[in-house]
């Protein structure tokens, strides 16, 4: 029982922050993201130096 208490309350501070952040994004065009990365893949990986000899 006290595990479908901790989703839902984790689902109402989820839905508190998404309505926090709409208020404070309004009137933008673009609706606030959600995750840190936008699209199905991960960002790319920086390219690593070669030493030089």
């Amino acid at each position: 029982m006290s595990e479908k208490k901790d989703k839902a309350s984790k689902k109402q501070a989820q839905d508190k922050k998404l309505d926090e952040a709409l208020d404070e994004s309004f009137p933008a065009s673009d609706p606030p993201s959600q995750t840190g990365f936008t699209g199905d893949k991960d960002p790319p990986k920086k390219p690593t130096k070669k030493p030089n000899p």
